[in-house]
């Protein structure tokens, strides 16, 4: 079978939690950003905050997308590792009623891996990330007949924490490049980005054609401190870009447009969990399916203002999926 989409990323279950600003300040962690955890440290930090609700659904960055381009209507699969565990038969279980193609469980009957989001009052995301199985994705975990026909491919720049899932990363590119199968990636954090930055602009240089991001990653990648340099020295190493700007909405170029300026869907955010990863999942789909530039940032933008609305980083099942009627909506039409 052949998949419009196919993504490779980390498989983690997400814990999700609502907590107060001085809980987050009190774990000594990145507000708004990832932190790498133990699952020691995991279980801790939820030992002092069990008296809050828990949701336990399937995520991860790249996975988040693969779902959301699902939901829109593609046909998708994924590339990650759960171990044959209770969250691991849940994350396929998940993956299966979502439409979305996944090898299924490894024969490790323990350690699928967990990632726990703090959200704040004001709807931010913190997240420790306990990586486990999903670590040991290997470059021989890359079904290459799979890649060669696909119509594109998409990679989280999480993948570059660990040496075997980086190399996991850079055999899909490679495959996907011989194949003429475009490359998408997601810068993903900032700490990636700071800490991964040589590797990352060598591999953006020649093996990506899509680059997404937000603002905050494009100024740590650039060193510049202005989002209009940032984005400008980022559209220099790729065919195409998508910087998105929170509120302020996102920016879009490609070889025929320098800059393009795509309006938010206003909405009241609850939890900022998955935003960037459904702006991927809606700007991709728009782009494999032939929609201009625009519309494909209009489709991602919808997408990203969808998944804020809720705890976690699924589009709402109530959520029109109804690409024409999703133009018709764009504040600018």
């Amino acid at each position: 079978m052949s998949y419009d989409l196919v993504g490779i990323g980390n498989a983690l279950v997400d814990i999700e939690v609502q907590v107060s600003e001085d809980m987050v300040q009190q774990f000594e962690v990145t507000k708004g950003g990832m932190t790498l955890s133990t699952k020691e440290n995991q279980d801790q930090v939820l030992t002092q905050i069990s008296s809050q609700a828990q949701k336990i659904v399937s995520g991860g960055s790249a996975a988040n997308t693969i779902h959301g381009f699902s939901a829109l209507g593609g046909k998708a699969y994924y590339l990650g590792r759960v171990a044959d565990d209770t969250f691991g038969k849940h994350y396929t279980d998940d993956m299966k009623d979502c439409g979305v193609g996944f090898p299924g469980p490894d024969s490790q009957t323990d350690g699928t891996g967990t990632c726990l989001i703090l959200i704040t009052p004001d709807s931010e995301r913190t997240m420790l990330t306990h990586l486990g199985i999903s670590s040991e994705l290997l470059p021989d975990n890359v079904d290459e007949t799979i890649i060669k026909e696909a119509r594109t491919v998409y990679i989280e720049g999480y993948l570059w924490t660990g040496d075997e899932t980086r190399a996991a990363a850079m055999k899909m590119a490679d495959t996907a490049r011989h194949a003429g199968v475009p490359v998408a990636f997601t810068l993903s954090d900032a700490f990636v980005v700071n800490t991964y930055k040589e590797s990352l602009v060598d591999f953006i240089r020649w093996k990506v054609d899509i680059l997404f991001c937000n603002n905050v990653e494009a100024r740590a990648m650039t060193g510049e401190e202005k989002d209009e340099q940032a984005f400008a020295a980022l559209k220099g190493m790729v065919d195409t870009l998508f910087m998105t700007r929170g509120a302020e909405g996102s920016w879009a170029a490609n070889s025929q447009h320098a800059k393009i300026n795509i309006d938010p869907f206003q909405v009241k955010a609850v939890d900022t969990t998955g935003a960037g990863d459904l702006y991927a999942a809606g700007s991709l789909h728009g782009l494999i399916h032939n929609h201009s530039l625009k519309e494909s940032g209009i489709l991602g933008s919808y997408c990203a203002a969808q998944v804020v609305t809720h705890l976690g980083g699924r589009i709402p099942a109530h959520s029109n999926t109804h690409i024409p009627t999703i133009l018709e909506l764009y504040p600018g039409s």
